[in-house]
């Protein structure tokens, strides 16, 4: 077995997926933030990332299945190019919006890549996933509460 040098065990470490997975929702949350951020878009920024650590570790094979079984037939050929010139749509009408989901997902895929090498097992890795992006989510929230609590000591 070859030793692992000291580059390979600072910059190769989990820590750096996971990192930028808490970043990447941080930021996503800033956006929220800086628009009207309702009760319900965070709902669905919640559930949006409950959904992809989902699809991406314990509901994997289920979901890998029914993409399989889509290119195998018309129909599943039909629902993809709808579902594809859908999310073309959005990109155009939405493109902020959809830069950020697509960067979450591929945040997201690099940190399962790090759970897959490190073998934590599929609900571990879903519960790291999950608890990683409410956690930054919830970091976004510490610019603006620090904003009122400064409004708060000024007036």
């Amino acid at each position: 077995m070859a030793k692992e040098t000291f580059i390979g065990k600072t910059l190769g470490g989990p820590w750096l997926s996971w990192t930028l997975l808490v970043i990447a929702y941080a930021t996503y949350g800033r956006f929220l933030h800086d628009g009207e951020a309702t009760l319900l878009r965070w709902l669905f920024s919640g559930g949006f990332a409950i959904a992809i650590s989902g699809v991406m570790t314990i509901l994997w094979v289920p979901t890998r299945r029914i993409i399989l079984l889509g290119f195998k037939s018309d129909i599943g050929y039909a629902i993809m190019v709808l579902t594809l010139a859908s999310l073309a749509v959005l990109a155009v009408v939405q493109i902020r919006v959809f830069s950020y989901f697509l960067v979450l997902t591929a945040v997201s895929l690099l940190a399962r890549v790090d759970t897959l090498i490190n073998n934590l097992p599929p609900i571990l890795a879903f519960l790291l996933l999950t608890c990683l992006a409410f956690v930054g989510l919830g970091a976004s929230w510490i610019p603006q509460l620090v904003i009122e609590g400064s409004s708060h000591l000024a007036g």
